[in-house]
């Protein structure tokens, strides 16, 4: 048996006082605009399918936001479900369960159940902001029995998913070609679309990771889109309000340092396997060195598995993308600024490089690891605000990349040694320490012929 679910969190609600009942909370003005102006746009995607079912928490915010969702989808009724207030998953298969082939269900509930809802269905929980929609194909057959289709918030539009950096572009010559181009607060800025994508990338990442912990590119491609994230937001740093930047930089480092150990684990066993030919004995997948790392890499996967069991992690991404979105409404910049202002950044950004590339000293492992960083966000810069210029500087992309490859290599080889060494002081074995130490001695000596090829 199969269908479609469509998990939807409520809009924005009153906020919770010590001496009133939870149950009676109900969206706030904006939040009931919120929703107007955003299920409209999405309701074709709820109903292409036909027989639209409408279940509810019985909370009034809830109950509330499945009237805005039937309003909008022209559904006649709304079924309150008790298991949508207290997140009985176990009671909503059962539910499930009598519902015809090819049934789609709405289901209107809260957090943090939404998100633990999608865990139970693709393996993966996914943050739900308040208003979000998530799709979801459903074969009550498979495991898991769900796939995510799409996912949406309130000021994203339903045709973003298919949108394409030219179609943007479009949007942002039609603005700039306007006589009365000031600030319009009614429109979103080619800016804050790029913005709302990069946070859908960063969740979609997120989901990956969690159906796949162990490939290693699972937690560096969620890595990557928060630095993408990070950089893009630091871009318009000057020109927003500096409490909500702040806020929003330091949710998204928390989030990408989860996983930054885990990372630096992958680097060296990765490092460790290409050395086999060198050191066979010592490096063989049975061995003390590859046993170790991979036990270690185990514990640092459980820990981050706990974080997200606990619903920690989710609630800091949550935090995350509300503190961004209050740095995008205070960012009074309209699409014809934006685009002096990024041109002029961009540029500023590139000399800067260059010069600092004039003055690094590359046996300075923090010189160069800063200066990696600064040509990762030009980079990153370059590439996903040409929609806001009008085409991707590729000599930017090009070179920027070069300097980070480069300066990659100096990095991982001093990560890994200083990481070699400290698991050698970690162990009693003194073989195991001999070993790790030799590993240790060999990035350092790789790194130091780098730089002595760079000198000459």
């Amino acid at each position: 048996m199969g269908g479609q679910l469509i998990l939807i969190r409520h809009g924005n609600a009153e906020e919770r006082t010590p001496e009133g009942d939870d149950f009676y909370r109900e969206l706030t003005e904006a939040g009931v605009e919120e929703l107007t102006a955003f299920l409209p746009d999405i309701a074709p995607l709820l109903t292409e399918n036909g027989n639209l079912k409408i279940w509810t928490s019985p909370l009034v915010r809830a109950r509330q936001t499945a009237e805005l969702v039937a309003q909008a989808t022209a559904v006649d009724a709304i079924q309150p479900q008790e298991f949508l207030a207290t997140g009985d998953f176990v009671a909503f298969r059962e539910a499930l369960q009598l519902e015809a082939e090819g049934f789609t269900l709405a289901l209107v509930g809260h957090e943090p159940y939404m998100g633990n809802w999608t865990k139970e269905l693709i393996g993966a929980a996914i943050p739900f902001k308040k208003g979000a929609v998530a799709f979801f194909t459903v074969d009550m057959t498979a495991d898991p029995i769900g796939k995510l289709e799409w996912l949406l918030t309130p000021g994203e539009s339903a045709k973003r998913k298919h949108d394409e950096a030219g179609d943007k572009k479009q949007a942002a010559d039609k603005h700039e070609e306007s006589e009365d181009c000031g600030p319009c607060d009614c429109e979103e800025t080619v800016y804050t679309g790029i913005i709302k994508e990069q946070m859908a990338g960063v969740q979609q990442a997120y989901a990956a990771y969690q159906l796949d912990p162990v490939d290693p590119e699972s937690a560096h491609a969620l890595r990557v889109a928060i630095r993408q994230l990070r950089a893009l937001l630091n871009f318009n740093k000057a020109n927003g309000e500096e409490k909500y930047y702040r806020e929003a930089g330091e949710d998204w480092r928390d989030i990408a340092t989860t996983f930054g150990y885990l990372r630096e684990l992958d680097v060296l066993m990765e490092e460790c396997r290409e050395l086999r030919g060198l050191y066979p004995d010592m490096l063989a997948d049975a061995g003390q060195v590859m046993t170790w790392l991979m036990e270690e890499r185990q514990a640092e996967q459980d820990s981050i598995q706990e974080l997200i069991t606990s619903g920690a992690l989710t609630e800091r991404m949550l935090d995350a993308e509300a503190a961004t979105s209050q740095f995008l409404k205070s960012i009074h910049l309209n699409d014809e600024e934006q685009k002096k202002a990024t041109i002029k950044k961009l540029e500023k950004m590139k000399k800067r490089l260059m010069r600092k590339w004039e003055e690094v000293d590359f046996s300075n492992h923090e010189e160069t690891h800063c200066l990696r960083i600064n040509a990762k966000k030009l980079r990153y810069a370059a590439t996903y605000l040409a929609p806001i210029v009008g085409e991707k500087d590729k000599a930017i992309i090009k070179e920027m990349k070069k300097v980070q490859t480069g300066l990659g290599t100096l990095c991982d080889l001093d990560i890994n040694g200083h990481l070699l060494l400290e698991m050698a002081d970690r162990t009693d074995d003194p073989d195991l320490q001999n070993h790790f130490r030799t590993l240790s001695e060999h990035q350092f000596q790789r790194r130091e012929a780098i730089l002595n090829d760079e000198a000459d």
